[in-house]
């Protein structure tokens, strides 16, 4: 798996996706955009390392009252369950 960030589209995401194209439908679907077309139009996207990736992801989870009994081991199988998916949105649309 690969992880693209929209950081230069309407919203920001982190999508976890096989490919960049299939990054672009999966936004396209899960977050805005009138088709993959339409989302390509608005910019590239940033393929980011796995590491960062899941960085942004510990960060944005940690801290909820619903994971304060997890561990390391239980984020790190949480993150890697994604494929071909949303991994994190933007709070306006959460």
């Amino acid at each position: 798996m690969k992880y693209f960030e929209f950081d230069k589209h309407e919203y920001w995401a982190l999508v976890v996706a096989e490919t960049k194209g299939r990054a672009y439908t999966v936004y396209a679907k899960e977050v805005a955009g009138n088709g993959t077309q339409s989302v390509i139009s608005e910019g590239d996207i940033t393929e980011i390392t796995k590491e960062i990736a899941f960085g942004k992801f510990l960060n944005a989870v940690a801290h909820l009252e619903e994971n304060k009994g997890k561990n390391l081991q239980d984020y790190l199988n949480d993150f890697n369950g994604h494929e071909n998916t949303t991994l994190l949105i933007t709070s306006e649309l959460a």
